[in-house]
């Protein structure tokens, strides 16, 4: 578990700034394609919330009625396509498609652009950080408790939220169906198999059981018991030679079985290794592993899944901790680096027309799409101006 821990730890953390980072700004009008209310759509919903109004007070003057169509007007130009916004927007997506990942923002621009956010500061632990400070604190605890309290009240399972087609391809898949073979999903790697068998909690465990089991065999059918009673002692007599032949027993035989059983162990564990991995057996824990995977898809509710809150904060304090240590430490730096190249190396020299999307056509397919951007390219100019 830890080390999972800090992959999942990146993961959140990444996860974490690009929240913090928007909910930053709150000069932002468009969020995933919604148009956020501003003054003039304020002002245009308050006038219609007015309801009907009786005929004495609809001859106002014409000053109102003047300001009631500059609120229209204005409510009209934020959903009215400009065809010269159009047209830049849509000459503006198709070359973007067309620029690599590197053209657009080099590995080493990018790599000093990461540095100059998280690896400048001063190394004076009073001064606040420019992007984790108090503020982007309070703002992270507000999202995180949000984000927990939506999680709590969530009833659906996880079936639910991944449709039976889906949840019936993963079960499908682990259990091997489809080509006849199982060797794809329900056998296992020997190697990965013995680690975890080897380890002193599943050694213990071994020992245990065959101790209990030995002790438990050797108690019920009562070996002692059934000697003592042919020999010709007198009842008091045979009961006490009885109760400390089981004492002497348990004194002396059970140190030599629990050596015994430490050494025997590991060739059981073995055993289960081939057990475990053997062709034959694969089937069986195939669909052993599709029953837990079912239970656990199928049966808990998201809310089973998140922890108590004392856990929750303590997993929200880790993240931070963890954010802000981005800022110190070259070991660090360094893994951000290397996840920098190691992207860069993947599709740094590939741009979105090399994975055969045709933006032109996207803009075509979805009329909404593209006056939404063009919208916001508009806003864009309008307030570079």
């Amino acid at each position: 578990m830890q080390q999972l821990r800090r992959p999942m730890m990146a993961v959140a953390a990444a996860a974490t700034t690009l929240l913090l980072l928007c909910s930053s700004s709150s000069s932002s009008s468009l969020v995933d394609g919604f148009v956020l209310p501003t003054h003039a759509t304020t002002r245009l919903a308050h006038h219609r919330s007015r309801g009907f109004q009786p005929t004495h007070q609809l001859h106002s003057s014409a000053a109102a009625n003047d300001d009631d169509n500059d609120d229209v007007s204005e409510a009209a130009a934020l959903t009215t396509v400009d065809p010269k916004a159009k047209a830049e927007i849509r000459n503006i997506l198709n070359h973007l498609s067309t620029q690599t990942l590197e053209s657009l923002l080099s590995s080493s621009d990018a790599k000093l652009i990461y540095e100059e956010l998280f690896f400048s500061s001063s190394d004076d632990d009073d001064e606040q950080s420019s992007i984790f400070n108090d503020e982007t604190y309070q703002q992270y605890i507000k999202y995180w408790d949000k984000l927990g309290r939506k999680l709590r009240e969530e009833t659906r399972t996880p079936a639910d939220l991944l449709g039976t087609d889906i949840t019936n391809r993963i079960l499908s898949f682990i259990r091997g169906d489809g080509d006849g073979s199982s060797s794809s999903s329900g056998s296992y790697d020997a190697q990965t198999v013995k680690t975890f068998l080897e380890s002193d909690a599943i050694n213990s465990l071994f020992t245990q059981l065959l101790y209990d089991a030995i002790f438990e065999f050797t108690t019920s059918i009562d070996i002692i018991g059934n000697a003592i009673s042919k020999l010709p002692l007198l009842g008091p007599v045979r009961n006490q030679v009885l109760k400390e032949s089981k004492r002497n027993m348990d004194r002396t035989l059970g140190p030599l079985l629990r050596q015994f059983l430490s050494g025997y162990t590991r060739v059981a564990i073995r055993q289960a290794v081939d057990f475990v991995v053997s062709k034959e057996n694969a089937s069986k824990f195939a669909s052993a592993n599709a029953k837990l995977v079912g239970y656990l898809l199928k049966e808990r509710s998201v809310s089973a899944w998140i922890p108590e809150d004392k856990v929750l904060a303590e997993w929200r304090q880790d993240v931070w901790d963890y954010l802000v240590g981005l800022e110190r430490g070259s070991d660090n730096q360094k893994i951000i680096n290397q996840s920098i190249d190691w992207v860069y190396d993947l599709v740094g020299d590939k741009c979105i027309d090399d994975a055969g999307v045709n933006v032109g056509s996207i803009i075509d397919s979805s009329p909404t799409l593209e006056k939404n951007a063009a919208l916001f390219w508009k806003r864009c100019q309008d307030n570079a101006n």
